[in-house]
């Protein structure tokens, strides 16, 4: 198995991502892991558990069994698993993982391809930032210069030079007709030699969640715009934004509770879900030596207490992390 690739627990688990805002990106990156597979190694992947898909996910392996001119019968049993069930009831442990196993291990395979990438050194030395005046001083009015100004500084802190960017913005209904992580849109370089990325106008009002989008956005030009990975992986481009100390913009966006007199709820955003968030973060501050970091007292109350229980678990198992 290579650093990159995650277990197949992990496949399944991006396979019932299928239905978010980056369907596109998650079933090109299903049939590309397929393509690897030999039939008998797809055939035992479709023998496992499969429940809990989506129509987008069923119709991605659908696509490959009949690519493979394997029997129909196949996707029958595939189909006959996804019987709606309750799920079962998770009691709260403080103690344990927020995160599954596979997930765990992934997630810490990530950590130190990054590590290697950008330096354990750079890592422990690197300001946080979070959200208050002091890190930007800026007046936030939904203006195009407010989100420069944003730019400025999160360029900056990516060590990447602002003046070798172009940022340009884009309505909500881009989206549905290319890919790309949503609310961003990384170009590689134009026609001048600039990296050009895209925000959606919506973000011009959401000043953190500016902030976690072109943090997004900048880490495809650390990753894929510097050379340091030849084909794109939005996972690793989330977790990239921890280790130039925006983890917590990127953490928070990952869920965000709205409310008004007449509404309530939350919306989500990003590729990584909030567990997956809180239990890196907890990577960060061990790799940091660092107890109680400040910057979580800026994580908003569900990743945070994800991000407890992550500590704990690291505290409690140090001879299983990042092994």
């Amino acid at each position: 198995m290579s650093l990159f690739e995650p277990p197949m627990g992990f496949i399944k688990k991006l396979l019932s991502r299928a239905a978010k805002d980056n369907t596109a990106i998650v079933q090109s990156s299903m049939r590309a892991r397929y393509l690897e597979m030999t039939n008998p190694e797809f055939e035992q992947f479709l023998s496992g558990n499969l429940k809990g898909l989506t129509p987008d996910a069923l119709g991605v392996i659908k696509e490959e069994i009949i690519r493979r001119n394997l029997d129909p019968g196949v996707f029958d049993s595939v189909l006959a698993q996804q019987q709606a069930e309750e799920p079962p009831f998770r009691v709260y442990d403080e103690e344990a993982c927020p995160v599954d196993e596979d997930v765990r291990i992934w997630i810490e395979r990530y950590f130190q391809v990054l590590l290697e990438i950008f330096g354990k050194e750079n890592t422990l030395g690197r300001k946080v930032l979070v959200p208050r005046r002091s890190d930007f001083p800026i007046r936030y009015d939904g203006s195009e210069r407010a989100a420069h100004e944003t730019l400025s500084i999160v360029a900056t802190q990516m060590e990447v030079p602002v003046e070798q960017i172009t940022l340009d913005f884009f309505e909500d209904h881009l989206g549905a007709i290319t890919e790309g992580s949503p609310g961003g849109l990384y170009w590689g370089k134009g026609e001048e030699g600039k990296f050009e990325i895209s925000l959606v106008r919506r973000k011009l009002d959401d000043p953190e969640g500016m902030v976690a989008m072109l943090a997004h956005e900048i880490a495809h030009i650390k990753l894929l715009g510097e050379n340091r990975i030849e084909e794109n992986d939005e996972l690793l481009t989330d977790l990239a934004t921890i280790f130039f100390g925006l983890g917590v913009f990127s953490a928070n966006a990952a869920f965000k509770a709205y409310y008004d007199y007449k509404y309530y709820g939350w919306s989500q955003a990003g590729y990584l879900t909030q567990m997956e968030w809180g239990y890196a973060l907890a990577l960060f501050a061990y790799i940091r030596g660092e107890s109680q970091p400040f910057w979580a007292n800026h994580l908003c109350d569900n990743v945070k207490a994800d991000f407890i229980q992550g500590q704990n678990f690291i505290a409690n198992n140090e001879e299983i992390i990042l092994v």
